[in-house]
């Protein structure tokens, strides 16, 4: 059945300190993720990959780096969007964050 509901499904270790559960298709994946980092001092370093995203935040605060654009410091409501292969990172600026992110094409090392 393709829903998936709140509290339901298994969630799966991203990377050290993000948990997901994830819906994907052929050509779009969504994730509810929750960033453990607790409050940072310094962003986790840049990274890339050739799927667009899309990551709108649910709870707690983050600021987003973008390359070529000025930081921002975002709150739950606040969305931020990045195209394929341009450099990011994040820095949380709570114990936890939750977003809601999607991804086109699904990155498949997160499947």
């Amino acid at each position: 059945m393709p829903v998936l509901y709140k509290g339901k499904g298994k969630k799966k270790e991203l990377v050290s300190g993000i948990e997901a559960r994830i819906v994907s298709m052929d050509s779009l994946m969504t994730l509810v993720s929750e960033i453990s980092f607790g409050v940072q001092q310094s962003p986790i370093p840049l990274h890339a990959h050739v799927a667009e995203q899309t990551t709108y935040i649910l709870e707690g605060e983050l600021t987003v780096f973008i390359e070529g654009e000025a930081p921002a410091r975002l709150k739950p409501g606040d969305m931020y969007y990045v195209a394929s292969g341009v450099p990011h990172t994040i820095q949380s600026h709570s114990k936890t964050v939750r977003v809601v992110e999607s991804f086109s094409p699904p990155r498949k090392e997160f499947l």
